[in-house]
């Protein structure tokens, strides 16, 4: 954690040599790269801005690392800082100078000569470098014995900071550089980056399901996001200072109730109370900040961030006490990086008061990411199960599905079978009837006339060539393998042609505006085919016709039904109008009105005649499909329109 020394302004703090190199020996796990020297000793001097120290000023030795003070609202100042370095013989190689922290920036030079230049406050910048730096040497600006580094430097109120200073050989403080480096700046873009993701993928988490859980882990990764923005920017308008410190403390504070709040809720300790009491404690802090105008701020490091951290040790006590806590593995992975994430903020604070090395790596940099995905591996545990069982659950909802769809396939299949024995029945009363009202009805008042004597022998041939036609009409109506209209039609004209031709009568046929298959109610066809058979027979026996022209066609009209049109006409001496009454005709009226179609009569005598006949379809027999008793139950099909209803 960042915070401000307690001494004035100005005011130097002091460590002893021997406890800076123990610590910081201990936090790297390293020794000193071989053939790097550190300098620990410094000279102050106060310098006017954009000069040197006066010839009279006093020098003022101090130990580094070094820190100072500054008040918020006082001018930018500037000074001049200056290490000795002490050399046996001039190096032969290229050397290299690193400034681990010099938060002000400013002008480096080696024994007068400049080495190179970092950005310093001004009069509209701030800047605190946090990231070190690395500046070549040439070894033509080393001497032997005495040599002197110095940095020109201006700053702003806050703290300000110079440790680490290490000098020698290229490739070894380039390697020390690299790991500062990855320490200072590499590590708050990882956890910021990893932070942000975070909160964008439980943040929509949470706008789906609103579970309290998921939003706390999204809302410490937001407050993670606004940490980790303040240690990446290191130069900002002078004027947005207290805006960014402020954001400083809003992140820090933000983030400790939310893991305060997440450590009881794993308790089992819910209360509102106990939230808002830890939401004030949080908003404390940054309201101080903004009333003072930055005043409040050592106050606030000395006292309300240590508050931050033993408010978050509490609920971790209280999580660990708890009798009704859930001993879970995955809750243990949570409190164990609660406990190392606490630490390293007490160790963070530690540093910033000046009680360790300045110089070594903040450790909530990486602890802080750290404890984000602990918090996060519970929820994507949860999440996992969720899916498992979701994935269980609709294994089961196939399987149940499975079962109906074989319970209806085989429901069907019967209800098929008994609609086949349905539409069989039917079909065996439909042919009972056809021959008794025909057929039967035809041969028993003929056997009345022959038993009476009243029929010659050619009558009675005529009779029987009748009934062989009947019958055979029948045939052709009933069969299943002629169903079609069309082919039944086709079977009545190959049986009347050679009667027509022994009679000279030519026979005329004309389908041309018929569809190629033509499939009505089979209740239908036979009376169709007897019409025109007896239309036909009637120019036949007494029309006394050259030609008989049989005529038929599909037409539509508008939205109306199709409908068949079949007509009959001849050239012969036509119908007197005493005959027009009968019983030929009525019979042939009788079947047109039976099936719902319509029978029309036109004669002229010494002209012809001219029978036409009208069949509209039905809405279930559209005469271009076939019907439903004739065609096979399509199971598969039932069964998908039933799965998309459900």
């Amino acid at each position: 954690m960042r915070g401000v020394a307690n001494p004035p302004v100005e005011r130097i703090v002091r460590l002893h040599p021997w406890l800076l190199t123990l610590l910081a020996l201990a936090a790297l796990g390293l020794g000193q790269p071989c053939g790097a020297m550190p300098l620990r000793l410094v000279e102050w001097a106060v310098a006017p801005a954009g000069g040197q120290p006066e010839a009279s000023t006093q020098w003022q030795s101090y130990d580094v690392p070094l820190r100072w003070t500054s008040r918020p609202g006082e001018p930018l100042r500037a000074v001049t800082l200056r290490l000795p370095l002490t050399l046996e013989a001039p190096p032969t190689q290229s050397w290299a100078l690193l400034l681990s922290h010099l938060t002000p920036g400013g002008r480096i030079s080696i024994n007068g000569r400049l080495i190179g230049e970092l950005q310093s406050s001004d009069a509209d910048t701030t800047v605190r470098w946090r990231r070190p730096h690395l500046l070549a040497i040439d070894p033509s600006l080393l001497l032997t014995g005495s040599n002197t580094v110095q940095f020109d430097s201006a700053y702003r109120s806050g703290v300000h900071a110079l440790a680490g200073v290490e000098i020698g050989p290229l490739a070894e403080i380039g390697r020390r550089y690299e790991w500062r480096h990855f320490q200072a700046s590499t590590l708050p873009w990882i956890g910021g980056t990893l932070a942000a993701c975070l909160a964008l993928i439980f943040g929509l988490l949470w706008l789906r399901r609103h579970d309290p859980t998921i939003g706390l882990v999204a809302l410490a990764a937001d407050f993670w996001v606004l940490r980790s923005a303040f240690f990446v920017i290191e130069t900002y308008p002078a004027s947005a200072a207290i805006w960014l410190d402020t954001l400083f403390y809003v992140a820090n504070a933000g983030f400790a109730v939310v893991m305060t709040l997440v450590l009881l809720r794993m308790a089992g300790h819910g209360s509102a109370r106990v939230a808002w009491i830890a939401s004030a404690y949080g908003l404390l802090g940054p309201l101080l900040l903004l009333a003072t105008a930055g005043h409040a701020t050592p106050y606030l490091d000395a006292l309300w961030l240590p508050g931050l951290i033993v408010m978050v040790f509490g609920g971790l006590l209280y999580a660990l006490l708890s009798p009704s806590r859930k001993h879970e593995s995955l809750q243990i992975v949570v409190i164990t990086a609660m406990a190392v994430a606490i630490a390293a903020a007490g160790y963070d604070y530690s540093v910033a008061q000046g009680w360790l090395p300045e110089a070594t790596m903040l450790s909530l940099h990486w602890a802080g990411p750290l404890l984000l995905v602990a918090l996060a591996t519970p929820v994507v545990d949860r999440f996992v199960r969720v899916l498992r069982e979701a994935e269980s659950a609709r294994g089961d909802l196939e399987a149940r599905v499975r079962e109906r769809e074989q319970m209806l396939k085989r429901n069907y299949e019967r209800l098929r079978e008994g609609e086949r024995l349905q539409a069989t029945a039917a079909e065996r009363q439909r042919i009972m009837q056809d021959m008794h009202d025909g057929l039967g009805t035809q041969l028993v008042s003929s056997l009345m006339l022959v038993e009476r004597g009243a029929l010659t022998q050619a009558q009675v041939a005529q009779v029987l060539r009748e009934s062989i036609d009947d019958m055979r009409l029948a045939i052709d109506a009933l069969a299943q393998h002629n169903s079609d209209l069309l082919a039944a039609l086709g079977n009545l004209r190959y049986r009347m042609e050679p009667r027509f031709r022994a009679a000279g009568i030519e026979l005329i046929w004309d389908a041309r505006e018929m569809p190629e298959e033509l499939n009505i109610n089979p209740d239908a066809v036979l009376p169709v085919l007897r019409i025109v058979q007896e239309s036909l027979t009637n120019a036949l026996k007494h029309s006394g016709a050259r030609a008989v022209s049989v005529s038929l066609r599909v037409k539509q009209t508008g939205d109306e039904p199709p409908e068949l049109q079949v007509r009959v006409t001849d050239n012969g001496r036509g119908i007197a109008a005493e005959r027009v009454g009968g019983r030929g005709l009525l019979n042939m009226r009788s079947r047109a009105n039976k099936i719902g179609g319509t029978l029309t009569l036109e004669s002229v005598p010494g002209t012809g005649t001219r029978v036409t006949f009208t069949y509209r379809f039905t809405e279930y027999h559209t005469g271009l499909t076939r019907t439903a008793t004739q065609a096979g139950l399509n199971t598969e099909a039932i069964i998908e329109r039933f799965r998309e209803g459900s």
